[in-house]
């Protein structure tokens, strides 16, 4: 799974009436931070309580979220000052209560961004677990009582870069500042075509393009982030490999053997013989001619109707297969449909069809996904792209192709951008016969952050199926 996203939260005072889980937040703020357990600050420890306070805004600033003990170790190592996690509730919880900087859950500090969720603490501690910690000099740590994790010299290049090329204007700024935002806490690059496009930022060049995703992977690959315990992306890859390989070596999922009743080793959640027994067997990235030839029937049939309902083009679309007209016009088509997905209901209500093309067309109106995807590698049984789903988190999807595989149809280098719509068909995925590619190419700070990806977004399993 990609990084989690971390939206800034308003203070627990402020909370706004359709936060969704604002009493049971409340509850368990109050259980952890309780009114009852303030006492007077100890004779002696005033000096103790204003150091302790600033390194604690400092560690949820670094880390998002650290257990007691392991912040006394930090504070202890760093400080002649000694104290314990005991006397760590009692010498901040006055504070925390006052100023509402962090919080204590369960027996961690936390940053007060989770203090409306702290499900969300829960989801940080999964993804850190395993992780060494990031733990800089004294000096430096407690410069991140007021540092944001994204203010370095990476990511104010990119600003003045898209500055410079989309000139000095509001939509240049929020555009930036929206870009930083989801590309170091959230979908990533999935989600940077729909800003540009939000703020009308268009380059003119495509190697403008180019360096300014190159530009984006060194600043995401340079900052610090609360996933990796306060390590950069950069300095994580450097304790799994050697500075020099640099080579871009996705992990394949391996073939074991597993019974037909067991669970999918893809992830799915399925039975195995629901899921990939068949395509363990067919070994092919395509779907078989049979497949094919069903695909684009009812495919055509689809955009002759919405054709005849919307008058895209002036050619008829033979709702059959083969089909004769020009696939530049019958994409204006499929254009209309994707923006109107309700005319699916409308050709099943209103066109005779088999209970089989009825569930299929309905699953494409339900569950189709329309978007910007990276193809990063090609397996045997489909091409591995990653891309956002419905929560806005990375997953990999394995799309095969319709009657050749996405491989034979894109003699690209990976990884590879395209856009198209992905849909369920006989418990397979597909796209909709339809896919956009980029010549846009990748440098190593790329690269390397697409291996990330994957990784994270290999944990949840590819997906093989929509249905």
């Amino acid at each position: 799974m990609m990084e989690q996203r971390y939206i800034k939260r308003k203070r627990k005072e402020n909370w706004s009436d359709d936060d969704m889980n604002k009493k049971t937040a409340e509850k368990i703020f109050e259980k952890y931070n309780r009114q009852d357990d303030v006492v007077r600050c100890p004779y002696g420890r005033a000096g103790t309580r204003k150091l302790l306070n600033t390194y604690a805004k400092a560690a949820v600033q670094l880390y998002g979220a650290i257990s007691r003990e392991d912040f006394v170790k930090i504070f202890n190592d760093q400080n002649t000052e000694q104290t314990t996690s005991q006397e760590l509730y009692v010498l901040l919880l006055p504070l925390v209560l006052k100023d509402g900087w962090y919080g204590f859950y369960k027996d961690h500090l936390v940053h007060y961004w989770f203090f409306d969720d702290f499900e969300q603490v829960e989801r940080l501690l999964e993804h850190q677990a395993g992780k060494s910690r990031y733990v800089p000099e004294k000096n430096e740590f407690l410069e991140y009582e007021k540092g944001d994790l994204t203010d370095n010299d990476h990511w104010w290049d990119v600003y003045r870069f898209m500055q410079e090329t989309f000139g000095y204007s509001m939509n240049t700024t929020n555009g930036f500042y929206e870009v930083k935002d989801y590309f170091t806490y959230g979908n990533g690059i999935s989600e940077l075509g729909p800003i540009l496009d939000r703020y009308d930022l268009v380059f003119s060049r495509e190697d403008q393009f180019h360096a300014f995703i190159n530009m984006l992977m060194t600043a995401k690959n340079n900052t610090r982030t609360w996933l990796n315990k306060g390590w950069t992306p950069e300095e994580m890859q450097q304790q799994i490999r050697p500075r020099d390989n640099t080579a871009m070596e996705f992990e394949v999922v391996k073939k074991q053997k597993v019974g037909r009743n067991d669970p999918c080793p893809c992830g799915s959640g399925k039975k195995y013989k629901k899921c990939c027994a068949k395509s363990d067997n067919l070994k092919t990235a395509h779907l078989s001619r049979e497949e094919g030839i069903e695909f684009y029937k009812i495919w055509y049939g689809l955009m002759h109707f919405v054709n005849e309902r919307k008058h895209v083009i002036q050619a008829t679309i033979k709702p059959d297969f083969p089909n004769t007209t020009p696939e530049e016009q019958i994409y204006k088509v499929r254009e209309i449909l994707w923006e109107n997905p309700e005319l699916i209901d409308e050709y099943i209500a209103e066109t005779e069809l088999s209970k089989e093309r009825i569930e299929i067309l309905s699953a494409w109106r339900n569950k189709h996904i329309k978007g910007m995807f990276f193809i990063l590698e090609y397996q045997p049984d489909f091409a591995v792209a990653i891309g956002a789903n419905e929560n806005g988190e990375d997953q990999l999807y394995g799309i095969k192709g319709i009657t050749h595989s996405i491989a034979f149809a894109f003699d690209q280098k990976l990884p590879l951008q395209i856009e198209t719509v992905l849909l369920p068909f006989k418990g397979k995925l597909i796209y909709d016969s339809f896919i956009e590619t980029s010549s846009m190419g990748f440098g190593d700070g790329a690269k390397a952050a697409f291996q990330e990806m994957y990784k994270k977004a290999l944990e949840s399993g590819i997906i093989t199926d929509l249905e």
